[in-house]
């Protein structure tokens, strides 16, 4: 590929990629959330750990401030409870029943709608994608010099 048109592919590729964070952001803003509260929401309703706040800001590689303010909401709408670990600094984030629902009612319509599109790719693709993507992510990382996000 000459330089060109690869710099018209790699414009392409971030138009895209821009596109898909535009369609995630109206989906939180339909469901009356922003979409940091979708990826707090998926992380603590899908796993089978507690995690601190400062644990959920390393995970997801987000700032404190994101995160305290999506926890507070959560927590002022009796979405979660927040009890005391052994460092009384930092406090475990526990999803209420009540949470367990509003995350089910949140992220399964996000979950169907992801799963339906990726039905349409075969599973080489599936592969394929996920490498690509994963080496992008270390090579970002790289070249930002960030330090990489929590698995």
């Amino acid at each position: 590929m000459d330089n060109e048109s690869r710099k018209a592919t790699i414009s392409k590729l971030k138009e895209t990629w821009h596109k898909i964070d535009c369609q995630y952001d109206n989906y939180a803003k339909t469901m009356g959330v922003n979409f940091v509260t979708i990826l707090a929401l998926q992380l603590l309703y899908e796993s089978a750990r507690l995690y601190t706040q400062k644990e959920v800001c390393e995970k997801l590689g987000l700032p404190k401030q994101f995160i305290n303010s999506v926890v507070k909401s959560l927590w002022e709408q009796g979405y979660v409870q927040l009890k005391e670990a052994r460092d009384r600094r930092n406090k475990k984030i526990i999803l209420t029943d009540a949470g367990k629902d509003y995350a089910v009612l949140v992220l399964k319509p996000l979950d169907d709608a992801e799963t339906a599109a990726w039905e349409g790719f075969s599973d080489e693709d599936l592969v394929t994608f996920t490498g690509t993507m994963e080496r992008y992510t270390k090579a970002l990382g790289e070249a930002l010099r960030c330090p990489p996000v929590a698995k």
